[in-house]
């Protein structure tokens, strides 16, 4: 079985589905209510993996290596 992740075509994030994960449930609703009026798709992993980030719980820019 492969993994399925949520996907944002316009800002090119996304975020693994873990279905019977209520935890995961939860990221994945904030993860669409931040991608409200954005083209979101459920998709394959290896389609968007290399391409596009992983989401994370902040608002913030992603981490590099510079400022961490």
């Amino acid at each position: 079985m492969s993994l399925r992740c949520r996907a944002c075509i316009r800002c090119k994030t996304y975020i693994v589905i873990h279905p019977d994960n209520p935890i995961n449930q939860v990221d994945i609703k904030k993860f669409e209510r931040k991608h409200t009026g954005h083209t979101v798709m459920t998709v394959e992993i290896n389609e968007v993996k290399g391409a596009y980030t992983p989401s994370t719980d902040n608002d913030g820019p992603q981490p590099t290596d510079e400022n961490v």
